[in-house]
C-alpha cells in the first residue's frame, strides 16, 4: 500500500514537472523570438535614421558576406538599391510580405525560409525618406537560429531545476506516504484490537481537520461496536451459565446433524460426551436406537418418552422456523429425566386404585342398607329425609369410586390388555347414552339430536364411557331449554365424534385444565350439577388409548364443543 501510494505520487510529480519543463521551453522560445523581433525592429529603425543619401549605403560594405544578418535597401517599387550580401540575386521584392507591410506603414517582423542563407530568417522592413526626398525601404534580416543561444542557456538551468524538483518530490512523497501509511496502519491496528476483544482508540489531532473528523467517526463507531460486543459476550456468558446449570439436557443441531451446542446435562442423560463444536450428534448419544429415533424426526415437532435402564427420559424435538438462524440451528432437542415424576405418578395411581378398591366394599354395604331402610316405613319424616340424603350421597360416592377405578385401569394400562375390539356403531352408542340421561334432559327441557353415523373398531365399553361422559357434561352444564348436538363424521383416514351444547361455557384460561382429575371451574356448582369431576380425565385417557386427538372449544356463556378424532383403523 505504501509503495503504491509513493509510486502514484512520484508519477504525478514527474508528469507535472515534465509538463512545466515543456511549458518553460516553449515560453523561452516564444520570449526569445519576441526579443529578437524587438531588437530587429529597433536596429532597423536605427539604420533607417542613419541613412541620409545613397552615399551612406557604402558605410555598410564592411558587413558584406556576413552569415549572421543581411541588409537590403529597396525602392518603393520593390527593386533592390543596395544589398549587403553581394551573392544574392537582385530580384524584385515588391511581393514580399515585409515590403508590403512597410509600404502600408504597418511594419512587422516576418519569419520565412531564405534560399540565400538556406535557413529560416526573420525580416523587418520600414519605409524612410532620404534628404533628396526619395522614399526607400530599409530591410534588416537575421537568422532565426540566433534564438538557440537563449535556449542553450535556459534549458540546462531548467533541466537542473527539473532534476532538483523531482528529487525533492521523491523526498516529500516518501515522507507524505509514510505519514498516510502510518495513519491507515493506525486505523487497521484499532480495528484489529477490536477484533481481539479490546478497544484501542485512534489518537486524533485537531490540526489535521480532515483526519480529525474521520478519526472521531471511527472512534465513535469502534466504541459502539465494542460496547455491543461486550454486552453480547456478557449475555452469552450469562445464557451459557444458565443452560449449563439446568437439569434438562439441551442440544442445538444444524442441518448436518451436528451439535452446535450441548450442555453437560445433555451428555449425562444421553450417555455420550461433548466434543468440539459442530461435531456429530452420534458422539453425544450412546444408544444407537435413541440416536436413530431422534435424527429421524429432526425436521418436525416431535415428542416421545424413552426408557433407558432404570431412567425414563422425555425427549422433545422442536423444528426451528426462523429463517435468520435456520442456516445455523435447524432443531432443538430437550431431554428431561422424568423418572421421579413417573414413579410419583405410579405411586399416586397405585394409591388411587387401592383406595378405590378398599372403598368399594363399605360403600356397597352402606348403599344396600340405605336402600333396605328406605323400603321400610320409618315413621319419622325427618329421619326419612335424612335417610334419603344418605342414600343419594352414597350413590354419588359409589359413582365416584367407580370412575376412580375406571381411570386407574386406564392409567395403568390394564384397560388396554383387557379390551376386546369390535365394530362399534357410534350413533347407536350416542343414542344409548342420551337415553340414560333422559330424566335430566326432560327436567331441563333440553333438545338432543344425533347427526351422522360411522363404525369404529374399539372396545364398546370404553367408547360408551367416552360418549356418556361427554353427553353427561353437555346436560349438566347446559341451560334450561338448551340444545345438545352429537355429530358423527367419517373420512378416509378418520372418524370424528363431536358433542356440542348451548350451556354456560368455559373461559379460555380454564380450558387447558378441564381434563385434570377433580378439576372444576366453579366449585360452587359441583353439588348442583352432580358428577365426579373425573369425566373428561376418563375421556382423555380413552382418546390416548386409541391414539385419538381431543379438542375442546368453548365460549363463556354461549356453549362448549368437544371433539374426538379417531384414526379409522386404530
Amino acid at each position: 500500500m505504501k509503495r503504491k501510494i509513493f509510486l502514484q505520487f512520484l508519477l504525478i510529480t514527474l508528469l507535472s514537472t515534465l509538463l512545466m519543463f515543456s511549458c518553460g521551453v516553449i515560453a523561452v522560445n516564444v520570449n526569445a523570438k519576441n526579443i529578437l523581433r524587438d531588437r530587429l525592429s529597433y536596429e532597423t529603425e536605427i539604420v533607417a535614421s542613419l541613412m541620409r543619401d545613397a552615399s551612406d549605403f557604402s558605410a555598410f560594405d564592411r558587413y558584406q558576406n556576413s552569415g549572421a544578418f543581411r541588409l537590403t535597401v529597396l525602392s518603393t517599387d520593390g527593386n533592390v538599391i543596395y544589398e549587403s550580401d553581394t551573392a544574392a540575386e537582385l530580384e524584385n521584392h515588391a511581393n514580399r510580405e515585409e515590403i508590403i507591410n512597410a509600404l502600408n506603414d504597418t511594419p512587422k517582423a516576418v519569419e520565412r525560409y531564405s534560399d540565400t542563407f538556406r535557413a529560416k530568417m526573420t525580416y523587418y522592413a520600414m519605409k524612410t525618406t532620404l534628404q533628396s526626398g526619395e522614399e526607400v525601404i530599409v530591410r534588416l534580416a537575421v537568422k532565426s537560429s540566433e534564438i538557440s543561444s537563449y535556449i542553450s542557456v535556459s534549458v540546462p538551468l531548467m533541466a537542473a531545476a527539473l532534476i532538483g524538483v523531482f528529487a525533492l518530490s521523491m523526498l516529500l512523497s516518501g515522507i507524505l506516504c509514510k505519514q498516510i501509511s502510518a495513519k491507515i496502519s493506525g486505523v487497521g491496528e484499532s480495528l484489529k484490537s477490536l477484533n481481539e476483544g479490546r478497544y484501542r482508540p485512534l489518537v486524533v489531532n485537531s490540526h489535521e481537520p480532515e483526519f480529525y473528523e474521520v478519526y472521531n467517526e471511527i472512534n465513535d463507531l469502534n466504541a459502539n461496536i465494542y460496547s455491543h460486543i461486550t454486552k453480547e459476550e456478557q449475555e452469552h456468558a450469562k445464557l451459557n451459565a444458565v443452560l449449563e446449570s439446568v437439569s434438562q439436557g439441551i442440544v442445538a443441531l444444524n442441518e448436518k446433524k451436528q451439535a452446535v451446542f450441548a450442555n453437560r446435562s445433555a451428555a449425562r442423560l444421553l450417555g455420550g460426551r461433548i466434543t468440539a463444536e459442530d461435531n456429530g450428534l452420534i458422539y453425544l448419544i450412546e444408544n444407537a436406537e435413541l440416536y436413530e429415533k431422534i435424527t429421524g424426526h429432526l425436521n418436525e415437532n416431535y415428542f416421545f418418552e424413552w426408557q433407558s435402564g432404570e431412567k425414563t427420559l422425555s425427549v422433545a424435538i422442536t423444528k426451528i422456523t426462523d429463517e435468520t438462524i435456520k442456516n445455523r440451528i435447524s432443531s432443538i432437542v430437550v431431554v428431561t429425566d422424568i423418572t421421579a415424576a413417573k414413579d410419583a405418578l405410579r405411586q399416586r395411581s397405585d394409591f388411587f386404585a387401592n383406595a378405590s378398591h378398599e372403598l368399594k366394599t363399605p360403600i356397597t354395604v352402606i348403599q344396600g342398607l340405605s336402600e333396605l331402610l328406605l323400603s321400610k316405613d320409618v315413621g319419622d319424616e325427618t329421619a326419612a329425609k335424612q335417610l334419603e340424603t344418605l342414600h343419594k350421597e352414597c350413590l354419588r360416592l359409589s359413582s365416584l369410586v367407580s370412575d376412580m377405578l375406571k381411570l386407574s385401569n386406564l392409567e395403568n394400562g390394564n384397560a388396554k390388555s383387557e379390551e376386546t375390539r369390535v365394530a362399534v356403531n357410534l350413533s347407536d352408542t350416542a343414542r344409548e347414552a342420551l337415553s340414560e340421561l333422559a330424566g335430566a334432559i326432560k327436567e331441563k327441557q333440553i333438545t338432543a339430536t344425533v347427526q351422522g353415523d360411522s363404525m369404529l373398531l374399539a372396545d364398546p365399553k370404553k367408547i360408551y364411557e367416552l360418549v356418556q361422559n361427554l353427553c353427561s357434561n353437555a346436560v349438566n352444564y347446559n341451560k334450561p331449554g338448551g340444545k345438545i348436538t352429537v355429530e358423527i363424521a367419517e373420512t378416509e383416514q378418520n372418524v370424528t365424534l363431536c358433542v356440542s351444547d348451548t350451556g354456560i361455557g368455559v373461559k379460555k384460561e380454564n380450558i387447558p385444565r378441564l381434563c385434570e382429575r377433580f378439576y372444576r371451574v366453579d366449585k360452587s356448582r359441583s353439588k348442583r350439577t352432580g358428577g365426579t369431576g373425573l369425566g373428561l380425565a376418563i375421556v382423555k385417557h380413552v382418546c390416548a388409548l386409541y391414539d385419538a386427538t381431543l379438542t375442546i372449544e368453548s365460549e363463556y356463556g354461549e356453549g362448549t364443543r368437544v371433539c374426538a378424532v379417531f384414526p379409522k383403523f386404530s
